[in-house]
């Protein structure tokens, strides 16, 4: 039986520890590419899925290109960016990217976002914090 893992394909250094961290508290599978390795690694027998920083250099030439190759045309794209960059939000639209966030509901989602990428219809148990005594 083939694990599912979802690939990454992020630069920014806070963004890549964010998802590596979350990733193994939940103890699921995540592959960071480089956008060279992005094609070989999202073709990859057990991809569940793509995260993709937006604003990094060519993250939307590969998008397409991931588009039109037939191993990886309907694979989810879920790619992330500055609230402010409404135009890349919609040409990545445009690109096929199935999914665009803010970087910020992309940080608050993330753990959501990967069990539902990887075990679909599976519930996280999240603790609540403890309430603080009132004074």
């Amino acid at each position: 039986m083939t694990t599912k893992s979802v690939v990454a394909c992020v630069e920014d250094l806070f963004f890549r520890s964010k998802i590596d961290a979350t990733a193994r508290h939940l103890d699921v599978a995540v592959r960071f590419a480089s956008a060279a390795e992005l094609a070989g690694a999202c073709g990859e027998t057990g991809t569940a899925a793509l995260l993709i920083e937006l604003s990094a250099s060519e993250s939307l030439q590969k998008v397409r290109a991931l588009r039109q190759a037939k191993a990886t045309s309907d694979l989810p794209v879920i790619g992330f960016l500055s609230h402010v960059d409404t135009a890349l939000a919609a040409e990545a639209k445009a690109a096929g990217v199935t999914q665009v966030l803010p970087r910020s509901q992309f940080s608050e989602t993330l753990p959501d976002l990967l069990m539902d990428l990887l075990a679909p219809n599976t519930r996280r148990e999240v603790q609540e914090e403890p309430e603080l005594p009132d004074e």
